[in-house]
């Protein structure tokens, strides 16, 4: 049976910042996302302020320092805060929680919400920096990222939670932007990770040190086996084979 008419619920723990930048780091590709998310709440020593639940999500309660926490979760600290998931996201679930976050980032005001995520290439291996493209939303968004001197992602497909999310953006008119680091398909990618970090950085005109990130690549990979695992099942299902096709009208 499918998962029928499910939304996505925001439990709120603490008080919610107001006017934030709102940076969404999901499991996809590479699990930059994933690996992203959680090394920015742990180097700008975030606060959990809520969590997002649904019928839909697998019944999970994670583990951190003994205390029982959702797997996806908000961080957050003065004008930043940071949407991260611990699981695998199931397609089903794509389009409810894409409507939650843009609602919740109108809620919070946010100035913009940014999503961190990879784009797979076949020749990752013999990338030494991963690049890392950007779009948004609305045009305003793509001007801002022209300004900063990050190249637009001008031909190809998006699929899966990231681009459920971009396209309610669209929809809502509200500003989004999405950085998507050359990275492997099924295989954790911390190198991608760092570049997106950076980029991300570079943005928002604070510094974070990624040598950590870099020097445990082979100590990620390992520990996110599973977690990857999982994200490349929920992958095939939301079409991400489509990532290394061209658009028809480019053909």
């Amino acid at each position: 049976m499918g998962v029928a008419k499910v939304g996505f619920e925001v439990v709120i723990e603490r008080e919610m910042p107001k006017n934030p930048v709102l940076i969404v780091g999901l499991p996809d590709a590479g699990l930059v996302g994933a690996i992203s998310s959680s090394f920015l709440v742990r180097a700008l020593e975030l606060e959990e302020v809520a969590f997002l639940d649904s019928p839909g999500l697998p019944p999970i309660v994670v583990f951190h320092n003994s205390e029982p926490t959702a797997p996806v979760r908000i961080h957050a600290k003065g004008a930043t805060a940071v949407l991260l998931s611990e699981i695998a996201i199931p397609p089903g679930l794509f389009r409810y929680i894409a409507e939650r976050v843009v609602e919740l980032a109108r809620e919070i005001e946010a100035t913009r919400l940014i999503m961190l995520g990879g784009i797979p290439v076949p020749n990752r291996m013999d990338v030494e920096k991963p690049k890392v493209y950007g779009s948004g939303s609305l045009d305003s968004e793509r001007e801002y990222l022209r300004k900063n001197g990050i190249e637009l992602f001008k031909e190809g497909f998006v699929a899966g939670v990231y681009a459920s999310i971009l396209k309610e953006s669209i929809k809502r008119k509200f500003p989004a932007i999405i950085l998507l680091a050359e990275s492997h398909l099924n295989y954790p990618d911390p190198g991608a990770a760092a570049s997106a970090i950076e980029t991300l950085s570079k943005l928002l005109g604070f510094e974070v040190d990624v040598g950590p990130l870099l020097k445990q690549e082979e100590e990620i990979r390992l520990k996110l086996r599973e977690l990857m695992k999982r994200t490349v099942d929920s992958m095939k299902a939301a079409g991400k084979e489509y990532e290394f096709s061209i658009p028809l009208m480019y053909a």
